[in-house]
């Protein structure tokens, strides 16, 4: 195993557990990232200088950006691009927030050398539009390094996306803005540079591969469910007999989410035999959201430990997306023991189909078919439900961190 790991990102996605990894061996250096709670420091100590009822609103959203597994000895923070950009994506602010993003990971990235230069490394673990600079000044030095590709290649997105648009045009907010060619070279050059590429689904790795990338250098390692903030005993649901389904979402409400479809779709169920709720930041038009809200409960963006009620307070999980890189929400529904209805893009969520229904296409009829056998069908959930339980123990993000230390064992 590599004497020491440099983790490096920006935000956070799955990072921590990456980090994580690697400090239960006493292999980490470092974690360099934007934005990591830290009462020591500087913003997050403003919040013992404020009233109770404001610093608690303050703790809740700064707790966001917090895990008590790692050591906040081995945190590197850096930068302000990340707290901008979250504002923006908040407010809704698309164009502001993509550029904001776009000059904070190149700064980003040349604070990450400049930390590597302090605090030698072995093998550097970065993550997708992050990682260029950082990647083409280790590759001079002979220092390995992981990409962790998180979404399919952006050129496939592209493709997707384009195509959503002609179906829903109403769905974009500002109109489809596609991955500019100069974006598209940076992305294969990560993919390039990196002496291996981590992704999180089979889809994922199949993006990748027909933009190029040698199938050889990609590895597959499923991510998980946080193990400290799901309950460790099934919930109690009641009986599903003489009451609607309760469906959920979790997610941005976004066109590349598949909502289009599910929202649609959700119109042409009986009220009566189900409910939906949409947990996530909403970004759609709020004139199209509108023509829906009167089927739906909206509950926007909550920190994640707020997130695992929602999923115990459900019956079966709905994850129509476009494209994905491996959804995360997917095994915290199985972690939740709920049923999943699923794309054939998101992920491995549903298991032979064990626990749920993998749409083949998304669409308006596949979709509607799909919730109705479940509302006609409640043994069919509760069949679903209990292999989702059954199977949860092979969900968790143990097996990604046990798989990431594997790898990095090959230098």
């Amino acid at each position: 195993m590599a004497s020491k790991v440099g983790v490096f990102h920006p935000g956070t996605q799955h990072s921590w557990q990456t980090a994580l990894a690697f400090q239960e061996e006493g292999s980490l250096r470092w974690l360099a990232t934007s934005v990591f709670y830290d009462p020591r420091r500087w913003p997050y100590r403003i919040e013992r200088l404020l009233p109770a009822g404001l610093a608690a609103r303050v703790h809740r959203e700064f707790s966001r950006r917090y895990t008590p597994s790692l050591d906040p000895d081995l945190i590197r923070q850096f930068g302000f691009w990340e707290w901008l950009e979250a504002g923006a994506r908040r407010l809704g602010h698309d164009r502001v927030w993509t550029t904001i993003n776009r000059i904070g990971n190149r700064r980003f990235g040349q604070q990450v050398i400049e930390l590597t230069e302090r605090e030698p490394v072995d093998v550097l673990w970065g993550y997708n539009t992050s990682s260029v600079e950082v990647f083409r000044w280790a590759k001079r030095r002979g220092i390995p390094c992981v990409l962790d590709q998180t979404i399919g290649h952006c050129a496939s997105l592209n493709r997707a996306l384009a195509e959503e648009q002609a179906r829903h045009p109403d769905f974009f907010a500002a109109g489809f803005v596609p991955f500019s060619p100069a974006e598209i070279a940076q992305q294969d050059e990560e993919v390039a540079l990196a002496d291996a590429v981590v992704v999180g689904s089979e889809f994922c790795a199949g993006t990748l591969v027909e933009n190029g990338c040698p199938r050889e250098k990609i590895h597959i390692i499923p991510y998980g469910f946080d193990e400290t903030i799901f309950p460790a005993e099934r919930p109690s649901r009641p009986p599903l007999e003489g009451r609607p389904v309760r469906f959920l979402f979790v997610g941005l409400v976004h066109p590349r989410k598949g909502i289009a479809t599910l929202l649609e779709a959700f119109e042409r169920i009986p009220p009566e035999q189900a409910s939906l709720t949409l947990v996530g930041n909403l970004e759609i038009p709020e004139a199209t959201f509108r023509r829906y809200a009167g089927r739906v409960r909206h509950v926007g963006s909550v920190p994640r430990r707020e997130v695992v009620n929602h999923f115990l307070e459900a019956d079966c999980f709905v994850f129509p997306s476009l494209f994905e890189g491996g959804g995360i929400v997917l095994y915290e529904a199985a972690a939740a023991g709920l049923g999943i209805i699923q794309s054939m893009q998101c992920g491995d969520g549903v298991r032979d189909g064990r626990n749920g229904m993998i749409l083949k296409e998304v669409t308006i009829p596949m979709l509607v078919d799909a919730l109705n056998s479940v509302t006609e069908d409640r043994a069919r959930l509760m069949a679903w439900q209990e292999a989702s339980w059954q199977m949860r123990g092979e969900r968790g993000w143990k097996r990604y961190r046990e798989a990431a230390r594997s790898l990095a064992r090959q230098w």
